[in-house]
């Protein structure tokens, strides 16, 4: 058995592991590119539930804020006033009630929609 034989075959192993372990590297940083990629995606759809969850919880606060004023505004205390009130007031005092709601939800309301929203994204936390 000549000794090149076994210092060239040596020599070729020490090759082979040297691809082996520069393969396992970049399959790992591999791995790390797609675990970072899945991580970002699962935090944008995570923003995205919570950006809905936010905005029904708002929309829940303004319809209850505006049967509220519904039924307040149903306490007529002077049904026959001075000045009858018509069909056009009616729908006048409606759509203000919806805006007023609506408005009022959004800059924090009542904090209805605050309390909703902690209680269903607990779930993410």
């Amino acid at each position: 058995m000549e000794i090149s034989n076994i210092l060239s075959s040596t020599v070729d192993s020490r090759a082979a592991i040297m691809q082996v372990q520069n393969r396992e590297n970049e399959f790992s940083q591999f791995q790390a590119i797609l675990d970072r990629m899945l991580e970002e995606e699962r935090g944008t759809i995570e923003e995205q539930e919570r950006a809905q969850i936010r905005q029904a919880a708002e929309m829940f606060e303004s319809y209850f804020l505006n049967m509220m004023f519904t039924q307040m505004r149903n306490v007529n205390f002077d049904e026959d006033g001075f000045i009858p009130r018509g069909n056009a007031e009616r729908i006048f005092t409606e759509m203000l009630d919806e805006v007023i709601s609506d408005k009022a939800a959004a800059q924090g309301g009542f904090g209805l929609a605050d309390m909703l929203y902690a209680q269903m994204t607990r779930q993410f936390d």
